[in-house]
């Protein structure tokens, strides 16, 4: 005989009435350490109360203004549910702080070991005018959107290579560090890590030491925008250049192509204003001369209004094209420089580049050393050469 079934609400009723009748889970304490907190705009205040291996959903009816993430705590309340979504949770009647918690103390402590070993001071120069952005985040993701929305948003011609990776959860670490060597095996201008917000459990990943070792150690400039406004991790601080947030990172990259964008625009107003301004002059002119012909009709003077009048058009018409020729002599100064910083265009007339094996470009003769080892690179293959001898050559000109 089958039971008569009951609908959701009705268990979850009978759940919560059971628990409220249980004197032990209505009188609890229970310690932890608090992440995730947030106040609602009814004034109350949520948390998870976490240990080492577990959490749980935490409610206080009032607004809490001193707790904080990280906050190692003790609570009294009683273990509710929350009907709506069958969950349960501790109902806190009060918060006793014991200290700082254990994750985040080792959080802190993890932060002052790096520090001491100077890989907060990482500082690379981001390129001005970069031609190849990789980044590095999950193709699902929002942040995402945002960030190829705002590289549309300059007309350049930028080439975008996407890394998907998982950016919460244990195997997302390899996935972000694979992504870094990957970008700097590829020679990128500009690595751009990202990820929406999320909780501190979400984001925790990117407090893990092998990320940030990883990011300290690439070649290529490193963009972090993690999250909000209010989270920074390890990887954010040995970043190159830090922004609260993805669209924010996206900015900073390209904020030397709308730097000249904003140039531009303003000669092309001023050249437009300047030009309007000098027509109207002289329509008003034009309007008062037709005024004086009406009422006088001078023939000299109508012959001499007409040459002028001729001399204004032509003036007008050759300043403007100066300043049209001046504007486009200065954007091809600017095409000319971006080229010439693309060593691969010299690759491609045949010149090549010679490296240590530490990738460092040799300058001089105290960089080699006999019977050492060169990277010699062309356009589409790399040679490792050995050094059979080293000798200076006189300039005999």
């Amino acid at each position: 005989m089958k039971l008569k079934p009951i609908k959701v609400s009705a268990l979850n009723q009978f759940i919560k009435k059971y628990l409220s009748s249980n004197a032990i889970l209505n009188n609890l304490r229970v310690e932890g350490e608090i992440s995730n907190i947030r106040t609602s705009k009814t004034g109350y205040t949520y948390f998870t109360l976490c240990d080492d291996s577990s959490c749980i959903n935490c409610v206080c009816f009032y607004n809490d203004s001193i707790s904080k993430n990280g906050d190692k705590v003790v609570v009294d309340g009683e273990l509710s549910v929350y009907e709506a979504r069958g969950s349960y949770q501790i109902n806190v009647r009060n918060i006793e702080r014991i200290g700082m918690g254990k994750i985040l103390q080792d959080l802190e402590m993890l932060k002052e070991k790096l520090r001491a070993q100077g890989m907060f001071e990482k500082n690379k120069e981001l390129p001005l005018y970069p031609e190849h952005i990789g980044i590095i985040t999950s193709k699902t993701g929002a942040a995402l959107k945002d960030i190829l929305k705002t590289f549309e948003s300059v007309k350049a011609n930028i080439e975008v290579t996407i890394y998907n990776a998982l950016v919460q959860g244990d195997k997302s670490k390899q996935n972000i560090i694979d992504g870094i060597k990957h970008f700097n095996e590829m020679g990128s201008d500009v690595i751009l890590i990202s990820r929406g917000g999320g909780s501190f459990e979400d984001l925790n990943i990117f407090n893990d030491i092998s990320i940030a070792e990883e990011v300290f150690k690439s070649n290529v400039p490193v963009v972090t925008g993690i999250g909000h406004e209010t989270d920074r991790t390890l990887t954010d601080y040995v970043a190159d250049e830090y922004c609260h947030t993805p669209t924010a990172a996206a900015e900073r990259i390209i904020r030397g192509y709308k730097d000249i964008e904003i140039k531009l625009e303003s000669l092309i107003y001023n050249l437009k204003s300047k030009t309007n301004n000098c027509l109207n002059l002289k329509t008003s002119e034009l309007k008062a001369s037709k005024y004086i012909l009406k009422s006088h009709l001078p023939l000299e003077v109508i012959y001499k209004q007409k040459n002028e009048l001729e001399n204004y058009k032509y003036l007008i018409k050759n300043n403007l094209n100066r300043k049209l020729n001046n504007l486009k002599f200065q954007l091809d100064i600017i095409n000319e420089k971006l080229l010439n910083n693309n060593y691969n265009k010299q690759l491609e007339k045949g010149f090549s580049i010679v490296t240590d094996q530490g990738g460092n470009i040799i300058r001089n003769i105290t960089q080699v050393n006999e019977k050492g080892l060169l990277n010699i690179t062309f356009k589409d293959f790399i040679i490792t050469a050995e050094t059979i001898s080293v000798k200076e050559v006189n300039d005999e000109r």
